[in-house]
């Protein structure tokens, strides 16, 4: 009798056995590139957060002119020179500083010194008082969305006010960022009293979500004298 050609067993379960583990590389691969896709589009979100943040201080405070000793209020009022206003400076001195650890939380103390404030004037002579801190976000973000447990995601508050005689009006405390910012940081070297230095930090997650890394942005700017 002729045999009839065909597979054995063994030799489909072997052929099963590659197919599979084809797939599951083939699986693996799309899984590490869409994640990678998805890590690429968030940090440029945050890059650009940032960056629109940056902007606009920066802006703002061209329009400044540093004379801190003329008596109605103009010029920069936070930080004074020689002093850096952070996230750590607005923290309540009971809150938990980073890195944080599990359960622990930011308090803010809303009673302290904001950590940017400045004057400026507008085109009509109308005093504006703008001011920058940090808050917790209202609605609130699950510990386990954050880059890293370690830093609390914060929000940058911003205030425009004018002065109507008696009392300042306007913008206050309204968010400028999502729910992406780690440090916020504003110095006055020593060496210039015309200078301040901005630095902006947020985290994002690397591709696998295994770690966190940061995005910082640095600003310097020369105030008018």
């Amino acid at each position: 009798m002729k045999r009839r050609k065909g597979f054995t067993l063994i030799e489909l379960m072997v052929a099963m056995a590659i197919l599979l583990i084809l797939i599951y590389m083939s699986f693996a691969a799309f899984t590490y590139i869409n994640a990678f896709a998805r890590s690429s589009t968030q940090r440029e979100n945050i890059q650009e957060n940032l960056s629109t943040v940056l902007d606009q201080v920066t802006k703002e405070l061209r329009q400044t002119v540093n004379n801190p000793a003329e008596p109605d209020p103009k010029g920069i009022g936070y930080p004074s020179p020689s002093e850096t206003r952070d996230i750590l400076s607005i923290l309540s001195g009971s809150s938990p500083q980073p890195p944080l650890s599990t359960g622990k939380y930011y308090t803010f103390d809303t009673s302290k010194d904001p950590i940017l404030r400045f004057y400026t004037y507008d085109d009509n002579y109308v005093k504006h008082r703008i001011t920058y801190t940090l808050g917790i976000p209202s609605t609130g973000i699950a510990r386990n969305y954050w880059a890293s447990q370690e830093y609390e995601p914060c929000v940058i508050l911003y205030s425009n006010e004018t002065w109507n005689g008696s009392v300042w009006i306007g913008i206050s405390n309204q968010p400028v960022t999502e729910q992406v910012i780690t440090n916020f940081s504003v110095i006055r070297p020593a060496w210039s009293g015309k200078v301040v230095q901005i630095v902006i930090e947020a985290m994002v997650k690397n591709p696998m979500g295994t770690s966190a890394g940061k995005v910082r942005l640095i600003a310097q700017i020369t105030l008018r004298q």
